[in-house]
């Protein structure tokens, strides 16, 4: 293979949903002014006659298949190839890189595998960040990236019916839970064996977003295994710091990062609480079905040894009576099973003070412990929080 994409231009290539990619945009479209095009000027400009092969292949994907990705890409060349271009910025492949950390993608391009780039991450790498990135690659949600060529591919989508029911963006089998009712990882396979398609998830009244449902890119079993094998004696510690913070299952940027916030070790600042089961399906026995709209429900965390549900409530929550009605008869269906439930929304985490006020009640309401409240503690809990929550300080 003559290039392989990596760093963050493999990340951003792995967060393009497959509909996405498949859309072809027109050069005439991608090069004409607003408003008529998108005005990209790299494709506006005459191009020089000698032009590079690999700049021209770069050049043309970047309108299908790569159009997630920013540009300059990021590519790995062979180690004695010294390249230079306004669409590449070259890396050495590595001597020991092993074929199976590749992904072809067809016309002698590939891509790193998500294990790879995640379990091989700079040293200078933040543990946080890198957790949080390991809790996507772990979830069932991707946070897409935002540019203008993603943004006509949706548009187009969009309008040829891609939001109608079984459409492109809004496939007829939805991922919604992890685990299944037994604990155990769910297939993310449809009936004839195919990997379950990536879905849209749209707000009430809104017509776009960046975050969507899909399969899990990998899992925090196949990181520790390929960790161990890569890395040797040799051991990454940010790699290692991140490993232990992560969860497999997430559905969302906010779980993540609540989850995060609470389970992360004491010496990072979270509560050290133990770790739950992310996005684990419940059914309903004949009692609780009475309170329920629903056969069985998925709770955001399940802590199996206290009976315990924490469920995160994120933009567009309760944003019609009957969704409103569903939340409140599941919340009084688990606790007719004997689960204690509380909740949490982005604004009571998010700031400081009022998670103050409420997260001694959720803690003894889920039978759990706080971390004690040292200086150094507090010290350490506000650094974390600072950079789960960056926005909110």
């Amino acid at each position: 293979m003559d290039a392989i994409i990596c760093d963050i231009s493999a990340w951003e290539y792995w967060r393009t949903p497959p509909a996405l990619r498949d859309v072809e945009i027109p050069v005439d479209i991608a090069s004409t002014k607003k408003p008529d095009g998108l005005g990209l000027k790299w494709l506006s400009e005459i191009p020089r006659l000698n032009i590079r092969p690999l700049d021209a292949s770069i050049r043309e994907r970047l309108l299908t298949d790569l159009k997630g990705v920013t540009k300059p890409v990021h590519i790995m060349l062979p180690e004695s190839t010294r390249y230079s271009s306004d669409f590449i910025v070259a890396h050495r492949v590595p001597r020991d890189l092993p074929s199976s950390c590749v992904v072809d993608l067809g016309c002698n391009l590939g891509v790193l595998s998500p294990s790879y780039l995640l379990v091989k991450a700079p040293r200078k790498t933040d543990p946080i960040a890198l957790a949080l990135a390991m809790f996507e690659a772990c979830g069932i949600y991707a946070v897409s990236p935002t540019n203008k060529r993603m943004a006509f591919a949706f548009d187009l989508l969009r309008r040829e019916g891609g939001l109608k029911e079984n459409g492109p963006l809004n496939p007829d089998v939805k991922i919604c839970e992890y685990y299944d009712a037994d604990g155990k990882r769910t297939s993310f396979l449809d009936s004839e064996g195919e990997q379950l398609p990536w879905s849209i998830c749209l707000p009430s009244g809104k017509m776009t977003s960046n975050l969507w449902k899909r399969p899990p890119l990998t899992s925090l079993e196949q990181l520790t295994e390929f960790s161990a094998t890569l890395q040797g004696k040799a051991s990454n510690r940010t790699v290692s710091r991140a490993l232990s913070l992560a969860l497999d299952g997430s559905a969302s940027p906010l779980e993540s990062k609540i989850a995060l916030f609470l389970t992360a070790d004491m010496r990072f600042g979270g509560e050290g609480w133990p770790k739950p089961q992310l996005n684990q399906r419940i059914n309903f026995d004949t009692a609780a079905l009475k309170l329920a709209y629903q056969g069985h429900c998925i709770v955001d965390q399940l802590y199996p040894s206290t009976m315990g549900v924490v469920e995160v409530n994120g933009e567009g929550f309760h944003s019609d009576d009957l969704t409103f009605k569903k939340e409140t008869g599941r919340t009084a269906a688990l606790e007719s099973m004997g689960y204690s439930v509380v909740s949490f929304t982005y604004d009571q985490v998010s700031d400081l003070e009022k998670y103050d006020s409420l997260i001694a009640q959720r803690a003894e309401t889920l039978g759990l412990k706080l971390a004690n409240r040292t200086a150094s503690f507090l010290d350490r809990r506000n650094t974390l929080h600072e950079k789960l929550f960056p926005a909110s300080r």
